[in-house]
């Protein structure tokens, strides 16, 4: 089964997006280009935004698909952020 037969074009290309994005982050934390959660954070929100304003999607559409695309990468690099010690600026 392939993916292509169960997804819109959008919806296939955003999940691609996303796994690139997940991959582009994981090398540049482990360069150290990287190197705490809020930079990661920050680079993914510029990185999502970019990439879905050209797309014609509702405004509140592009909002959802925002913050699922941020969520999903971050859940992915959770053990990154483990294994490569990235450093987290607690609040308190």
């Amino acid at each position: 089964m392939l993916l292509e037969k169960y997804c819109k074009d959008t919806d296939l290309m955003i999940i691609q997006f996303t796994i690139e994005l997940t991959k582009d982050i994981h090398a540049k934390i482990s360069a150290r280009t990287l190197f705490y959660e809020e930079q990661v954070v920050r680079y993914a929100e510029k990185r999502i935004r970019s990439f879905l304003h050209p797309l014609s999607l509702k405004h509140t559409l592009k909002f959802v698909y925002q913050s699922e695309i941020l969520q999903t990468i971050l859940f992915k690099l959770k053990p990154t952020f483990e294994q490569q010690h990235v450093l987290r600026c607690i609040s308190s």
